[in-house]
Formats: C-alpha cells, structure tokens, sequence
C-alpha cells in the first residue's frame, strides 16, 4: 500500500504542477483580454469623438501594460493633455533621472518634461530646460521650437526674437513669420507707452522681414492716425486689404476712424474700393449708409437689394429692413424696428470672428488664437451671419 502512495506521488505533483500553470494561462488570457479591450474601447470613443473616455482608456491599457520607455513616455503624455500635469510631471522626472536608460532617451524625457511645466505654467523651469537642450545638436530643432512658445507665453519678445533669428536655419520658415509676429508685438508695447518712433521702427522691421504681413500695416496704419498723417494710414489700410481680403472687418474700422466726416466723397470712394475686393457685408451696410445721407433713401434701398441678390446676409437684411421702417406707416414701422432689433441682438450675439485651425470663435479680433496659439489664424466668419 505504502508502495502504491510513493508511486502516485509524482502523479499528484506532475497533475498539481499542470492545473497551476492552467490557472496563470488562464489569468494571462484574462489579463490580455481586457488589455485588449481598453485598446478596442479607446479607438472606439475616439471614433465616437468622446475624446475624454479614450483618454481615460488609453490610461488604462498604458498602465496594464509592459513598461517601457514609450509607453511610459504615452502615458506621461497623455496625463498632460487630460489637464493631470503634476501626474505628468513627476513620470517624465522619473524618466529624465533615469541612469540606467539611454542617453536619447533621458534627453526626450527631458524635452517632455519641459512641455509639462509650459502647461503648468511654470515657465522659468521650461526655460532652464530648454537652454540645455539646445546645446545638444538633436534635440535643437524641438527644443527651440519650445523656447519661443515659453517666450511668447512670457511675454518676453526680445527673448523670442534673439532665439528665432540665431536658430533661424534650423526653424526654418515659421521663424521669419513668427519674428514678424514679435516685433509687431513690441512695436503695440511701445506705442502704448508714448514711444512712436520706436514703434515705427518695430513696424517698419516687420515689414522688412513678411513684406505681405497685413497686421504691421494695420498697426502702422494706427500709428499714422496718432500722428495726424491720414493720407499715409489710409494707403496702408488699402495695401492691407488688397493683400488679404479676410481682413475686412479691421481695415472698414479703420476707414471709419481715417474719416470721421462721413459726408466726406473720398470716404465713399473707399468704402467702393473695399467692397470692391473684399464683397463685405459689413462694408455694404456702411457704404449704403453713406449712399443714403449723400444720394437719398432710395438709392440706398437699391444699393442694399442689389447687395442682397449677390450675397445673402443679415447685416445687409437688417439695414434693409430700418430703410423700409422709414417709408412706412408707424403700425408698420414699429413692427419693422422690432424686427430689426431681434435681428441686431443676434448678429450682436454671434462670434464675428474664428480660427482656421482649431475653431476657436470670438467677438473680437486676437493676433494671436488664444486657443491653439498660432499667429493670424482669426479670420471673419462666413456665411448668412457672418461677414
């Protein structure tokens, strides 16, 4: 009997041996499958564009799984775009502290890290960063990249301008346009304090580097109107809008302030010319205006339908309408004025501007996109409420 047990010894073990190894397969398969699952349900909510419930799963399938540098890299990433950016923070210091990974990859951690204080806010250790990253040939484009946008942040435009012109080669293109941004930028400040000659120079630098940059006309242009030299704001409110028809709304503003005698002939001879090349509505509505005080309601009223059979718009549709209001018995006319100023409130209400890269919608004109931050993406909205 004894004989018997110590020959079914091994058996037990070898059987006992056999299901463990069943249950760690089994728990494996388990544990890839609902790996697996998180990937599938993450590319399913991007699908759907609930971007925050892929997010959330994409944690979830870098936390399961091996971790290596890109994963944990991803991870770090994606912690900074959910707004998590302490959680970001401290994985990409692990990563950059890490002595026993390559040199590369410390280097792109650190690079990481640096975009995680930007988003903090945390701008002077961005900079520290940076600086040495930039002494460092493969690192140099993205870390100079980086560099100017902590500047920009900052506010510090000398800063920007410095690194844009010594790192111009390796930037490339997107250099000269953002170098034409900062010195419009510091020719605003300057011209806020008094200094108009230095903003002129600013302005004229700008000019001297994008040739076509519509925003150091305009700025110049409002540099001329402080100085009393009309004539000179006018021509270059005209170059502004030959060169960029979407700049419209800004150089019709202008036109306004470069005549404040609206009575003025040579004001409707450039209000003609804007409209002209640009078909604004805005500038239609203003020009009928005009037409109405110089050449009487009726004319106005054609001017405004032939408008309205080129473009269908409620800025020209609500001027239409206080015309017709003044040729109308007071039952009707307040019916009409009632009329025109739910149509006011709405135009009022809408965005007149958005960006061309992310969307972003405003009331009035920025620069520079405070959404995606890109420079001269605020263009005026098109369409029936629009411009």
């Amino acid at each position: 009997m004894i004989e018997l047990l110590f020959l079914l010894l091994p058996i037990a073990a070898a059987y006992g041996y056999y299901m463990g190894r069943a249950s760690l397969r089994d728990k494996k398969i388990q544990s890839q499958n609902a790996h697996r699952t998180n990937y599938l349900r993450g590319v399913e909510y991007l699908l759907k564009h609930r971007q925050d419930k892929a997010v959330d799963r994409f944690i979830a399938y870098l936390n399961e799984a091996d971790p290596t540098f890109d994963s944990r890299m991803a991870l770090g990433n994606l912690f900074r775009q959910r707004g998590e950016t302490d959680k970001a923070i401290a994985l990409h210091e692990r990563l950059a502290s890490n002595a026993q990974a390559d040199e590369s990859e410390n280097e792109l951690a650190r690079l990481e890290l640096a975009r995680d204080f930007l988003s903090a806010g945390l701008f002077d250790r961005a900079e520290a960063i940076l600086l040495e990253l930039t002494e460092i040939p493969r690192q140099l484009r993205p870390a100079a990249s980086l560099l100017l946008k902590v500047y920009e942040r900052e506010g510090e435009f000398e800063k920007a301008i410095e690194v844009a012109q010594k790192y111009r080669d390796t930037l490339g293109d997107a250099s000269s346009l953002n170098l034409n941004e900062y010195y419009c930028e510091l020719g605003s400040q300057a011209q806020f304090s008094g200094d108009f000659d230095k903003a002129s120079n600013y302005y004229n630098q700008a000019l001297n580097i994008a040739p076509q940059s519509v925003r150091a006309r305009l700025q110049l242009a409002d540099l001329c109107l402080h100085t009393q030299k009309t004539a000179e704001a006018v021509k270059l409110v005209k170059e502004s809008y030959e060169i960029d028809v979407k700049s419209s709304l800004r150089c019709l503003e202008f036109l306004q302030r470069c005549y404040p005698n609206k009575a003025d002939p040579n004001y409707r001879f450039a209000l003609e010319g804007l409209v002209r090349r640009t078909r604004s509505a805005g500038a239609m509505v203003e020009l009928a205006k005009v037409t109405e005080q110089s050449s009487g309601r009726a004319d106005a009223e054609v001017l405004l339908l032939d408008f309205l059979k080129e473009k269908s718009n409620l800025k020209i549709f609500a001027a239409l309408i206080e015309l017709r209001a003044k040729n109308t018995d007071p039952q009707i006319n307040a019916s009409l004025l009632q009329l025109k100023s739910l149509m006011d409130a709405r135009i009022a209400s809408n965005p007149q501007y958005c960006c061309e890269r992310c969307g972003f919608e405003s009331t009035v004109l920025f620069w520079q996109c405070p959404s995606c931050r890109r420079w001269g993406t605020l263009k005026p909205k098109d369409g029936i409420d629009g411009d």
